[in-house]
């Protein structure tokens, strides 16, 4: 909070032991450490969180991003090493840390972002002049999940972080996130939190090139419903489940 208050990299920090903040500098500084204590989500207070080794802006219009979702862009990376990725859609992109990510180590690919809050599509467009530039050709659509893209717009992968917490499992997540971050981003509307996935994995099949692939994460203990979900549509090939470092069932991978 102290580097983004003086606007020094925390380095300077640490080579200046002997500065002296002005007036004004105490009182903003105190004034987050206000808001700290009072539960607010470090990356609010400051604007921004890091993201791969990126940097995105934050705002309560949007989750933050969080460390295990990078798995979803190591995984991205893996499932399309050595081939050409022409299209990419990233569904419910809140700040775009997944879908910029993936855009800034593939510059040729088409990225198509997407998000049902138009407060949170309008956060990825800053991030996206921000870290890719404004010359980047990236598109946003502000639509719930696939539902605003023509019959014949299709991508070679989806990427998709939904909500997946059950109203009734309110209880499990901290009170930082609970008071703080957007509820829209953070419940299904069903009791199991499967709500939103299965209306991805439905809608992905018209939009997905043939062998193309889409990865969407999921939550604790749901994993096995999700699969049994996929395996009823009878639409994809192969379907892969990749763990987090905490060893949790984090993405799942359907290739079409």
């Amino acid at each position: 909070m102290l580097s983004r208050v003086l606007r020094q990299p925390k380095e300077y920090l640490i080579a200046h032991p002997e500065l002296e903040l002005s007036w004004e500098q105490v009182q903003v500084f105190s004034a987050c450490v206000d808001r700290l204590l009072k539960g607010e989500p470090l990356a609010y207070i400051t604007g921004e969180r890091e993201f791969w080794d990126l940097t995105f802006l934050c705002s309560p219009s949007a989750l933050i991003p969080r460390p295990e979702s990078e798995l979803l862009v190591e995984k991205a990376l893996a499932l399309t090493e050595g081939k050409r990725v022409e299209t990419l859609i990233d569904l419910g992109t809140g700040t775009g840390a997944i879908g910029i990510t993936l855009a800034s180590i593939w510059r040729d690919t088409y990225v198509v972002l997407t998000d049902i809050s138009l407060e949170a599509l309008l956060l990825a467009r800053r991030n996206c002049i921000k870290i890719l530039g404004s010359s980047r050709c990236v598109s946003f659509i502000c639509c719930n999940w696939l539902e605003g893209f023509r019959p014949g717009v299709k991508a070679d992968i989806i990427t998709a972080n939904p909500p997946y917490v059950s109203k009734n499992d309110t209880y499990l997540l901290q009170e930082n996130v609970r008071r703080y971050e957007p509820e829209r981003a953070l419940f299904a509307t069903d009791k199991l939190g499967l709500s939103e996935i299965r209306k991805i994995f439905r809608q992905a099949p018209q939009h997905l090139k043939r062998g193309g692939v889409i990865l969407c994460e999921i939550g604790i203990g749901q994993c096995q419903k999700v699969i049994h979900f996929i395996k009823g549509l009878q639409i994809y090939r192969h379907i892969q489940v990749f763990k987090d470092l905490s060893g949790i069932d984090r993405v799942i991978a359907a290739r079409l």
